[in-house]
C-alpha cells in the first residue's frame, strides 16, 4: 500500500482524503483513515436490510464502499483495522452498488433510462440475458439479483448511495412529476427485500428519511439506524477522533493562524462541531469540513461552497420560513422525520444538515438550533439574499460596511446599516398575528403577543447579523439587576443595547441605567456607548437611536 511515488514533503506530512469516498483508493493511496469498521461490524450483526440517513458529505459513500470491500473479501485493505483480527474467514460475494447521484437527469424518464443502463451493464458483466426488452424495471432488477444468486451459489449485496437523488432534484416540480419520479424509483427499490432468499446484505444511504415517502413496500422492510444512538458517530468525526487522528493538522492549522494549540481546537469546535443525530449525546464534527480545513490551511465554509444545491434554496425561498425557528425550536419526532412540504421547511433543514438536535425532552420533543458556525454563515449567506431581493454581492457589501463602522466606532453609520438590511427582509417573515377579534381582552392579549413577537424578531435579526460579521456578541446578558438585550464588543469598543418597541430612546436609556448594565464594564479599558434602539412595528424597522457614552 502507500503511494507510486517516493515523495515526501516537510510541510504535507500528512494526505488527507479531501472529495475521496473511495475505501479501496484511500487505502492504497495512503491517505489518513479514521477506522470506522466497528460499525460496519454492527451494521452486519444487526440486521440484513438497513437504512441510513445523514446530511450529503458526511461520511455515507465512504463507509458503503468499506462495506463493498468487505464483502469482496479484500482483506488486504483491512490491515490494522477494528474489524480485521475479528473476522474468522474473509468471504467475497457479489456486491451491487448503485450510486444514484450519477444520475444524469432528473425526470422520471431519464431517471429510468440511467437505471435500465446500468442493469445492462451488469447483466453484460455477469454474463446474463440482456434484459432489454423488458417494460418492467422492478422485473429486470430482480432477476438480475436471482439469476447472481442461481449462477454463482452465493447471496448478493446490494448498496444503494443517495437514492433520494432523484426526490431532492423534483421538489419545485409539479406533483405529477415528483409523482411519477417515485413511481421508477419504487419498482427499482423494493425488489431487494422481495428477493431475501437471494440477498445477504442490503443498505440504503440518502439525506432524505425514507419512511416519509412510499418508496419501499413497508415500514418494517428496513431497519432505520439513522436515529439509534449506538450509530450516533458512524459519519462524523468525534473530539475523540480529532484528537487522536489529526495532531498533525492541529499543530499545523495552529501555526498558520498564529493560535496556541487549545486555542485552534476551540476555534474548530465552534466552526465544525455539534452535530447530534440521535438520543445520544455525543457530537460529530463535518469531516469534509475538517479534512479541508487541515489541507488548506484555513477555517472556511467549505461543506457549504460545495453542498448547497440551487434546488434547496429555491425550494426554502418558497416555504414559510420563520427566522426565529433558526435558533431555538420545539418539534416533535414526527414533524423531524415528515416528507418535505413547501409549507414547512423544517424536515428538509433538519435531514440536510442545517438544524441539528440541541435538546431531548421525554424522547418525544426535540429542540433543534444551527448546529456551528459555518451553517450559521451559510444559513444567512445563501437565503438571505433571496428574502431581501438583492444580490449575494450587495449582501456581502452590506455586511462588510457594517462590520468596518463597529470596528471603528462609526455609530451612526452601523445603525443606518442595520437599518438598510432590516429593510429589505419581506414584511411576512415578521408576521404578523391576527388582531381582529370582537372581545376586547382576548384583541389586548393578542396584541401583547404582537409586541413580544415582532420585538424578539428584530432582536434575533441583529444577533444574527452581528454574528455572521465575526464580532463578539452576546444576547441576554444577565446582570446583578436584571437581563441586558444585547452587549456587543470590540477591540476598541462595548456597546450595551437595549430594544423597546414603539416607545422612545428615553425608556431604553433609562432602563440601562437603573438596571445598571454597564457597570461590568467601567474598569474594562475600552470606550463604553449605552445605546437604545426603538422598533416600530408599523414601520416594521427601526425608528428611533441614541448613543450615549458611558
Amino acid at each position: 500500500m502507500g503511494n507510486d511515488y517516493d515523495f515526501e514533503f516537510e510541510d504535507m506530512p500528512v494526505r488527507y482524503p479531501v472529495g475521496e469516498h473511495s475505501f479501496r483508493e484511500l487505502r492504497r493511496g495512503g491517505y489518513l483513515y479514521v477506522d470506522k469498521t466497528y460499525y460496519l461490524a454492527r451494521l452486519i450483526k444487526q440486521g440484513k436490510f438497513i437504512f441510513l440517513s445523514r446530511p450529503r458529505r458526511f461520511g455515507k459513500s465512504l463507509m458503503l464502499s468499506t462495506i463493498e470491500c468487505f464483502f469482496r473479501g479484500e482483506k488486504e485493505l483491512f490491515e490494522g483495522t477494528w474489524i480485521a483480527p475479528r473476522v474468522k474467514e474473509w468471504k467475497s460475494y457479489s456486491v451491487l452498488h448503485f450510486d444514484m447521484s450519477r444520475t444524469n437527469g432528473f425526470n422520471a424518464d431519464t431517471m429510468l433510462k440511467h437505471l435500465n443502463r446500468r442493469l445492462e451493464a451488469l447483466e453484460a458483466q455477469y454474463e446474463m440475458p440482456i434484459n432489454s426488452d423488458s417494460n418492467d424495471l422492478g422485473d429486470r432488477f430482480s432477476s438480475l439479483i436471482e439469476g447472481i444468486y442461481k449462477k454463482t451459489g452465493k447471496q448478493v449485496v446490494i448498496l444503494i448511495d443517495e437514492y433520494d437523488n432523484g426526490i431532492l432534484e423534483t421538489l419545485n416540480d409539479s406533483e405529477e412529476e415528483q409523482e411519477a419520479m417515485s413511481d421508477v424509483l419504487r419498482s427499482f427499490y423494493r425488489q431487494p427485500k422481495a428477493m431475501t432468499e437471494c440477498v445477504r446484505f442490503c443498505m440504503v444511504t440518502g439525506v432524505a428519511r425514507f419512511g416519509s415517502y412510499t418508496l419501499f413496500s413497508g415500514g418494517n422492510n428496513y431497519l432505520d439506524i439513522s436515529m439509534m444512538p449506538n450509530y450516533a458517530s458512524i459519519c462524523g468525526i468525534t473530539q475523540k477522533e480529532l484528537l487522536d487522528n489529526f495532531q498533525e493538522g492541529i499543530k499545523q492549522l495552529s501555526s498558520a493562524h498564529s493560535m496556541g494549540h487549545e486555542e485552534m481546537i476551540e476555534a474548530l469546535r465552534l466552526k465544525y462541531d455539534s452535530y447530534r443525530f440521535t438520543q445520544s449525546e455525543e457530537l460529530v464534527y463535518n469531516p469534509y469540513s475538517l479534512l479541508c480545513a487541515f489541507t488548506e490551511l484555513r477555517l472556511d465554509n467549505f461543506w457549504i461552497k460545495t453542498g448547497i444545491s440551487k434546488v434547496f434554496v429555491k425550494y426554502l425561498s418558497r416555504s414559510e420560513f420563520d427566522l426565529l425557528e433558526l435558533e431555538n425550536l420545539w418539534v416533535t419526532r414526527e414533524r423531524m422525520e415528515a416528507k418535505y412540504q413547501k409549507g414547512d421547511s423544517i424536515p428538509l433543514l433538519f435531514q440536510t444538515g442545517y438544524f441539528t438536535i440541541k435538546d431531548i425532552l421525554d424522547f418525544k420533543s426535540f429542540r433543534l438550533g444551527i448546529p456551528n458556525g459555518e451553517v450559521r454563515s451559510a444559513l444567512v449567506d445563501q437565503l438571505m439574499p433571496i428574502y431581501m431581493g438583492i444580490s449575494e454581492n450587495q449582501f456581502s457589501t452590506l455586511l462588510t460596511r457594517l462590520h468596518v463602522d463597529l470596528k471603528k466606532g462609526e455609530t451612526n453609520e452601523w445603525i443606518k446599516d442595520i437599518q438598510s438590511l432590516i429593510s429589505k427582509i419581506p414584511h411576512q417573515l415578521f408576521g404578523p398575528l391576527d388582531s381582529r377579534s370582537e372581545d376586547k381582552e382576548v384583541r389586548q392579549k393578542i396584541v401583547d403577543s404582537n409586541i413580544s413577537h415582532f420585538e424578539r424578531t428584530y432582536h434575533i435579526i441583529i444577533h444574527m447579523i452581528c454574528q455572521m460579521i465575526k464580532v463578539d456578541i452576546e444576547s441576554e446578558v444577565s446582570f446583578s439587576g436584571g437581563r441586558a438585550d444585547m452587549v456587543i464588543k470590540t477591540n476598541r469598543f462595548i456597546y450595551v443595547i437595549e430594544f423597546k418597541l414603539d416607545s422612545t430612546t428615553a425608556e431604553a436609556l433609562k432602563q440601562i441605567d437603573d438596571k445598571g448594565y454597564l457597570l461590568p464594564w467601567h474598569a474594562d479599558g475600552r470606550k463604553v456607548y449605552k445605546v437604545g434602539i426603538v422598533f416600530s412595528s408599523k414601520l416594521r424597522n427601526l425608528s428611533a437611536y441614541q448613543f450615549v457614552e458611558g
